[in-house]
């Protein structure tokens, strides 16, 4: 049940163009607060909203065009999100929003209705690149903005708070974390997958940020192991029939997948947090090979997993190491479970419900 002092009515704000891992952390907290007892309602795109399906829960739809387009330069696209926004929150009335940020500016219109409107919002980042810099039109929206701010790991808040010019704690730690539960049941048959060969699997979106453009030169390298694409993305098209490589596409059941999986691999160029990817492996008892950066929020990441570079070689090797010792493959696998059990979706969604009340108080 909710507390007291914490929001009884809850607008979760998703501005995205897709379903990915920010967007699913965003609906697993939607869905822990009306467990609660809070009446909350998830604002995205209507392809969103399709694709989200039976994870909205007990959560309300509504369609609205959030996404930024570019095409239409920074201002007048966060103008356009706002204008869609603020109709539902005169007619709704929410006492708090959870506003997802899969980039950091990507909600900026958004949180400018919800400030209009004076419902007390908790923007959480989750790509907090160290290369990003402010736009002089970013710059201007921030400055009459002041949500709450929180970031999907400690290394991300840091980063956000000199991107955004904020005092150093000004944004919270708000890592993902998954439900308790038992590893799926292996079925390679239900994802046309080959029996009697060893596969390394690679969840994520099709591009070259999460590592895709490296997929032919794996797929040779790991031959006649074979290498599994899960997800959609614009190098989908151009990857069709490599050789050695099976694309999935986008996958309803993950951790049936990932039960199947000799490995995961994440070889991202950047991430947020602990990818939620990564931990259902952990879950799931599969081991995983995983850039630097796509473990950043974990202490002593390579006493987790076999960490790469970027680099078909690399991972090759890393994979060959992950079948053949076997020993040290079930050490870091215990150590990433210790890590996924220590912070569960219970205490993300308690601590998310937490900074909402203590933005409602400010």
């Amino acid at each position: 049940m909710i507390g007291p002092g914490a929001p009884e009515r809850v607008l979760a704000v998703i501005p995205s163009p897709f379903l990915g891992g920010a967007e699913l952390q965003t609906l697993q907290v939607a869905r822990g607060l009306a467990a609660m007892g809070a009446e909350v309602a998830v604002a995205a795109e209507a392809r969103v909203l399709e694709a989200a399906g039976a994870r909205l829960g007990p959560c309300r739809g509504i369609a609205l065009p959030l996404r930024p387009l570019p095409e239409l330069g920074f201002a007048a696209a966060h103008r356009r999100q706002s204008a869609a926004l603020a109709p539902f929150l005169a007619a709704w009335r929410p006492d708090a929003a959870l506003v997802c940020c899969p980039l950091p500016s990507e909600a900026f219109g958004a949180l400018a209705a919800l400030r209009e409107a004076a419902v007390p919002s908790l923007a959480v980042a989750h790509l907090v690149r160290t290369d990003w810099r402010l736009s002089n039109s970013e710059r201007a929206w921030l400055a009459g903005l002041n949500p709450g701010w929180a970031a999907v790991s400690a290394p991300s808040a840091r980063r956000l708070e000199r991107l955004f010019g904020l005092h150093a704690g000004r944004v919270a730690d708000l890592p993902n974390g998954l439900p308790p539960r038992a590893p799926a049941v292996a079925d390679r048959a239900r994802f046309g997958l080959p029996e009697g060969v060893p596969l390394l699997v690679q969840p994520g979106r099709i591009e070259e940020r999460k590592g895709a453009h490296l997929a032919p030169a794996i797929a040779a390298a790991i031959a006649p192991a074979r290498l599994v694409l899960a997800g959609d993305g614009p190098l989908a098209e151009a990857l069709s029939g490599t050789p050695g490589l099976d694309l999935l596409g986008w996958v309803e059941d993950m951790p049936a997948l990932l039960a199947c999986a000799d490995a995961v691999l994440l070889a991202s160029e950047h991430e947020g947090g602990v990818p939620l990817a990564l931990q259902e492996a952990a879950w799931a008892g599969r081991p995983f090979l995983a850039s630097r950066a796509a473990l950043e929020a974990w202490p002593e990441a390579e006493g987790k997993a076999r960490l790469v570079l970027r680099d078909a070689a690399d991972i090759a090797r890393a994979f060959r190491a992950t079948l053949t010792d076997r020993e040290g493959t079930a050490a870091r696998l215990d150590r990433a479970r210790e890590a996924v059990a220590a912070w569960d979706e219970a205490a993300m969604i308690r601590r998310t419900a937490w900074l909402l009340a203590a933005e409602c108080a400010r």
